[in-house]
This record gives structure tokens, C-alpha cells and sequence, in this order.
């Protein structure tokens, strides 16, 4: 095997855009981060969100992950046997695959001649760790792909460059895809009953609806958290949360053509005028943010906050801004807090008809009170 890439880079690759400092971005052009990651440090990609995930492509006949796994604790209370963060990832159109990390991880090997492609992700973390103030322990620290000998990183593909439709979406336990594997995970073989095996961005509702449109995608989500609440592994409520990748680390200057809001869930004992003006000052934060992005806020699937949240969007449309959305997704969805994979499946199929119909091909906002 070759050293990873990473460290190898032709000085004839360009440098990505900065992210979250002034300092130069550290990595070559071949790799695609999507996701928020943290990109400071030379030769290290630090994300705490479940679901992010970088693309490249290569040539050669293998391919391994590296990862440092310095600040990882395996053992937490919630999950005594310990484990890993999980990965999941796919080469070209292949079977996707999963697995922990480790120091390397072999991702491929045996591939015919010709140029391949490889799309890892962030599978599940245990959102029970630390994961906002440093030292974070649920997070992963990837250093790189490394190809077997012969190999290299060839430039990414244009539509990586300029991808045709990017989301984002903004929630907690749900959007992060906390307890998709419940029902599977310590009883299909290779599937260890333990947090991050539980967890599965790629299966979650927001995974299957961003690769159902086409989309390249950020998925934000803090276990127990709301606009307010503090949540698991110390993340902070949204409001707070929203600018920061974690704490000491600004967001970046990505903009999302549709960012989706999914909050509400565990504020449901909040008084719907108070949460209002809460969601209304998140509206108007992400709209600073996002100042060309269509707004959905999306109705919680069990029906929380369901009362305040048309009406933070019927706020947002009285201070003059038609590029915000509600959809109401009551009756979406009857069964556990957390959707399994086939309800994450059926809620995908239901956001995404919403989405084509509702935001993406409309120029301006409909009214609450009219569908959507």
C-alpha cells in the first residue's frame, strides 16, 4: 500500500476553498468533503455529525480509510462492550459496505484497470460521548485514502465541483439517524448492539431523501437537543449550535440551495406563542446565513410544536420573505419516536414528493393554511 495520498498531493492539484479560518485549506482538490468538517489542520478532516462524507476518485487496483483515532473512546456507559464510530461506503455503483474505523480500513481491493470512484461516510456515532466541547470523543478524524501501489487520486468529477441540488438539514436525534438499526443491530451477524450500530445516517430519512433527489447533502443533527435544549454528549441547543461545527470551530461559508428544518420534537412542552418566537429567531438566523436558500420547516412527524411552527413561518412571510416554506407532514407517519429503516423509507418518499412539488420547482412560498 501507498502512504495515504493525502500526504502526497501533486503541488499541481488546487487547494480547496478555506473553511472555518483564514488559514489555507490543507487538502487537495481530489477530495470532496460534504458535510461539516472541520478542515483546519493539515491532513485531518474532524467531524462530530453523523452523515458526513467525502467523495474521490482513483485509480489502481485497492483503496483503505485512514483515521486517527487518538481522541476515541470505545467505551461508554450507554454501550459497556464499546465501540467505534461506524462508516459506511460504496465504490462506483457497488453494494455499500460498513464497518468501524481502525487506524486503516480496507475499502477495496482487486478492481479491474481504469479510474474508480469512492463515497465514504460517517455512519453513527454514540451521541452519548462528547461530542461539542473538545476533547471530543464521538467524532471521527479522517487522515486520508490511501491506493494500493501504482494508484493515485485523479481530479473529482464536475458534478462534485457543482453539484445540480445541495440540501441541508437541521435537526436532532431524528435527522442524525439515531436508532434506524434498531431491530437489526445485535441481531444480524456483524451488527453489534452498540451505539453507533444502532445509528445510520445513510438509512435515516434524510440520507435515502437527499440520494433519492440527487443531492449532495449536510446532515445536522444533535441527540435530545431542540432550539433550547442542551442534548447529548453536550451538544447544545440550535440556536446556539447553528454557527458553530462545534465549539471553537465557526460554520464555513457553504450555502445550501434548501436548508430543512426537523425541530421541535423534544420541545413539546414549551408553550406554542413562546416557541414561536424561538423558531422565528431561527428562521431569521438561518436566513442570515443563507441569505439565496429556500427555508422548509418541516412539521415534527409526531406532531409537535405543530401549531407553533406554520405560525414562525407566517411570521418569516410578514417581515417580507417569500422563500420560506412550512410542510405538513401529519399523517406522515405512526409508529416508534425514532423511524426504522422502512419508516425512514416511507417518510423519505413523502418529503421527497413534498419537496418536488412544494419548494424546489416553485419560485415563491405557499401559504400554511393552503397545504403546504
Amino acid at each position: 500500500m501507498s502512504r495515504p495520498t493525502s500526504t502526497l498531493a501533486s503541488a499541481a492539484l488546487l487547494l480547496l476553498p478555506t473553511v472555518a479560518s483564514c488559514a489555507p485549506a490543507p487538502w487537495p482538490a481530489a477530495y470532496r468533503f460534504f458535510g461539516r468538517w472541520d478542515l483546519r489542520a493539515a491532513g485531518r478532516a474532524v467531524t462530530v455529525n453523523s452523515g458526513s462524507y467525502v467523495r474521490a476518485r482513483f485509480s489502481g487496483t485497492g483503496l483503505s480509510a485512514t483515521f486517527d483515532l487518538s481522541a476515541n473512546r470505545p467505551h461508554c456507559v450507554c454501550t459497556p462492550q464499546g465501540s467505534y464510530p461506524t462508516i459506511a461506503w460504496r465504490i462506483d455503483a457497488g453494494e455499500w459496505q460498513e464497518a468501524e474505523i481502525a487506524a486503516s480500513v480496507k475499502l477495496a481491493e482487486g478492481l479491474g484497470n481504469g479510474r474508480h470512484s469512492v463515497m465514504l461516510m460517517v455512519r453513527g456515532l454514540d451521541e452519548h460521548q462528547s461530542r461539542w466541547t473538545p476533547p471530543l470523543v464521538a467524532c471521527v478524524t479522517f487522515t486520508g485514502f490511501a491506493t494500493t501501489k501504482g494508484g493515485r487520486l485523479a481530479p473529482p468529477l464536475r458534478e462534485w465541483l457543482k453539484p445540480a441540488l445541495t440540501l441541508e438539514f437541521l435537526g436532532d436525534s431524528i435527522t442524525e439517524g439515531v436508532v434506524v438499526n434498531e431491530g437489526r443491530a445485535g441481531v444480524v451477524k456483524g451488527i453489534p448492539f452498540t451505539w453507533p450500530w444502532l445509528a445510520d445516517a445513510r438509512q435515516s430519512y434524510v440520507g435515502q431523501t437527499a440520494m433519492a433527489l440527487g443531492a449532495e447533502w449536510r446532515q445536522v443533527g444533535f441527540g435530545a437537543t431542540g432550539l433550547l435544549l442542551v442534548g447529548s454528549g453536550g451538544a447544545p441547543g440550535a440556536l446556539e449550535a447553528f454557527n458553530s461545527f462545534y465549539a471553537g470551530c465557526p460554520r464555513d461559508a457553504w450555502q445550501p440551495d434548501v436548508a430543512i428544518i426537523n425541530q421541535g420534537t423534544n420541545e413539546g412542552s414549551i408553550p406554542p406563542d413562546e416557541y414561536r418566537q424561538h423558531y422565528t429567531r431561527y428562521l431569521a438566523m438561518i436566513r442570515a446565513a443563507y441569505p439565496k436558500a429556500k427555508i422548509v420547516a418541516l412539521r415534527p412527524f409526531c406532531g409537535a410544536q405543530e401549531a407553533a411552527i406554520p405560525a414562525a413561518v407566517d411570521a418569516r412571510h410578514a417581515a417580507g420573505d417569500d422563500r420560506v416554506f412550512y410542510i405538513d407532514a401529519a399523517g406522515w407517519y405512526q409508529g416508534p419516536l425514532h423511524p426504522d429503516i422502512a419508516g425512514s423509507a416511507a417518510l423519505s418518499r413523502k418529503l421527497v414528493a413534498a419537496l418536488r412539488t412544494q419548494v424546489l420547482y416553485t419560485g415563491a412560498r405557499r401559504v400554511p393554511g393552503q397545504g403546504g
